[in-house]
C-alpha cells in the first residue's frame, strides 16, 4: 500500500513536471506530500521549488491555476525563503504572481538586495514587493533599511532600479518623521532621497539634523551642530551640509552660537574632516553670548568661533555688542 501511494505521488509529480516544460512555470523539485484539485496543487513538507532563476523553500505551498489551466500564482507559507541571483527574501508568507512576475512578501520580512558593487541593502519590515525583471522594489510597515553605515527607519521605501540594480532609495513617513543615521549625522525628516552609489542624502520637510563634529569621539563626548530647515543636502564624501528654507529661516545652533538665515552651508576641513565654517546667507542673523551680527551673509569659524560679514556694496552689516 505504501509503495502504491509513493508510486502515485511520483507519477503525479512527473506529470506536473512534463506540463511545466511548455512554458516558464513553477517546477516542484521536492515535497513530502502533494494533493491536486482542478485549480490548485497543494504541497507540504520540505518544499523545494524552482522558477526562472529562483529557488524557493517553504514548509508548504499552493500553486493556483487560472480558468485555462495555466499557473497563475503560488503561495508559500510557514516561513518561506526565496533566492534570486542578486536578491533574496524571507517571510512568513511569500506570494509569486506568475503573470505579473511580481513577488509579494508578508510578515516579518527580511530581504537582501545587491547594488552594482555587490554590497548588501538589508530591508526588514511587514510587507515587501519585488519584481523579477529588476524593476523598483517597495516596502512598508515597521520598516528598517540598512546599507553600509546608513540606517533609516521610515514608514515606506521605494528602491529605484537602473540597469537592473538599485540606484536610489526614497524614504517617506506619514505621522512620525523618518529617521536616518550615518557616521556624520543623525537626521529626521518627512522624506529622504538616498543615493546608493554616493551615500549622499537629501532631506525634505520638517528637517532636524544633529551633525557630529569629530568622528574620533563618541557622541556623548562631542558638541554637535544642531540644524533645523525645510531642505537639507548632505554630501557623504566631503561632509558638506547645505540647508535652505522658504517659509521659515534655517536655524543652526552650535554651543553658544545661534544663527538664522535663508540658506546655510557647513564646510569641513578636507584633511581632518572636522567642521571648518558655517556660511549663513540671505537675511543672516547670528547671535553669540556677547554680540549679534546681522548681514546679508555671515561666516562663523569653528577654530576661533569668530563671526565675519561678507556683504554687497551699500548694504552695511549691523553688529550689536551686549553689555555684561
Amino acid at each position: 500500500m505504501k509503495f502504491l501511494k509513493s508510486f502515485i505521488s511520483l507519477l503525479v509529480t512527473m506529470l506536473l513536471l512534463c506540463q511545466s516544460s511548455k512554458a516558464e512555470e513553477i517546477r516542484i523539485k521536492h515535497a513530502d506530500n502533494l494533493e491536486t484539485s482542478k485549480k490548485e496543487i497543494f504541497i507540504s513538507g520540505n518544499v523545494k521549488i524552482e522558477y526562472k532563476d529562483a529557488k524557493i523553500e517553504a514548509p508548504q505551498g499552493t500553486i493556483i491555476t487560472d480558468e485555462n489551466g495555466e499557473q497563475d500564482k503560488a503561495i508559500f507559507s510557514g516561513r518561506a525563503k526565496l533566492k534570486l541571483n542578486d536578491r533574496k527574501i524571507e517571510a512568513d508568507k511569500i506570494t509569486v504572481s506568475i503573470k505579473t512576475k511580481t513577488i509579494y512578501a508578508e510578515g516579518n520580512t527580511i530581504s537582501e538586495l545587491k547594488d552594482k558593487k555587490n554590497k548588501s541593502i538589508i530591508i526588514s519590515c511587514d510587507f515587501q514587493e519585488l519584481h523579477w525583471s529588476g524593476e523598483n522594489a517597495k516596502a512598508h510597515g515597521n520598516l528598517t533599511t540598512i546599507y553600509e553605515d546608513t540606517k533609516v527607519i521610515s514608514d515606506e521605501v521605494v528602491i529605484i532600479y537602473k540597469n537592473k540594480r538599485p540606484e536610489q532609495a526614497l524614504f517617506t513617513s506619514n505621522d512620525k518623521l523618518a529617521h536616518l543615521e550615518q557616521t556624520s549625522n543623525t537626521t529626521n525628516a518627512k522624506e529622504f532621497i538616498f543615493d546608493i552609489k554616493t551615500g549622499n542624502v537629501e532631506a525634505f520637510n520638517s528637517v532636524n539634523s544633529t551633525i557630529w563634529t569629530d568622528s574620533d569621539k563618541t557622541h556623548s563626548e562631542q558638541d554637535p551642530v544642531n540644524l533645523f530647515a525645510e531642505e537639507v543636502y548632505i554630501d557623504n564624501n566631503t561632509g558638506t551640509v547645505a540647508a535652505k528654507s522658504n517659509k521659515s529661516k534655517v536655524n543652526i545652533i552650535y554651543q553658544t552660537t545661534n544663527g538664522k538665515s535663508n540658506e546655510a552651508t557647513m564646510l569641513r576641513n578636507k584633511k581632518t574632516n572636522k567642521p571648518e565654517k558655517i556660511i549663513f546667507k540671505g537675511n543672516a542673523d547670528v547671535i553669540q553670548e556677547d554680540k549679534q551680527l546681522t548681514s546679508e551673509e555671515v561666516v562663523f569659524n569653528f577654530n576661533d568661533q569668530q563671526l565675519t560679514s561678507n556683504t554687497k556694496t551699500n548694504i552695511r552689516p549691523k553688529t550689536t555688542i551686549f553689555k555684561r
